[in-house]
């Protein structure tokens, strides 16, 4: 068996073709957990009303202007375990300013799933729908939006992974 030569191609190929893109944000969020309006447990799970708010600091980066918030859920519902599954939904509203780009109102829809025996660890599906306002108050844009993440719950002052119950 003879070497290929130049001009022939080679048997395999071992190009790696990637377009990733992504942005790197500096935010800090202050929740108020466990406080709701009115919170039902029985055998349909566990459903909260008006809870959980929260203000939110984005801090400026090369990639984003200052933003501020302060967003509420307005339900969120954890159903009855399904196996070892454990799936939560969520509505919220949120308001924010952005420098430079005013004032938005947005609401999104929230799908978590984690496992029971890795509870620390949730994987969220997102839908947002997004109304910004310009300076002048006399145009809108409405803006859809899908999200995807990983949500890690953790205790760092007690060097403890967070379970839910």
């Amino acid at each position: 068996m003879t070497p290929p030569t130049q001009s022939e191609p080679l048997p395999y190929d071992y190009s790696l073709v990637a377009d990733l893109h992504g942005t790197i944000a500096l935010e800090m969020t202050l929740r108020f957990e466990d406080l709701t309006l009115h919170e039902a447990e029985g055998r349909f799970g566990n459903l909260s009303l008006f809870g959980d708010p929260g203000v939110r600091i984005r801090f400026p980066t090369p990639v984003s202007p200052l933003q501020a918030g302060v967003a509420l859920t307005y339900f969120s519902w954890q159903l009855p375990r399904m196996g070892p599954l454990i799936v939560s939904t969520a509505v919220e509203g949120a308001t924010s300013y952005a420098a430079g780009q005013g004032w938005e109102i947005g609401h999104s829809a929230s799908l978590g799933i984690s496992h029971v025996r890795a509870q620390w660890l949730e994987f969220n599906i997102s839908a947002q729908l997004n109304v910004t306002a310009d300076p002048s108050w006399r145009n809108f844009e409405v803006a859809p939006g899908m999200g995807f993440g990983l949500t890690f719950r953790g205790l760092p002052e007690l060097g403890q992974i967070f379970r839910r119950r």
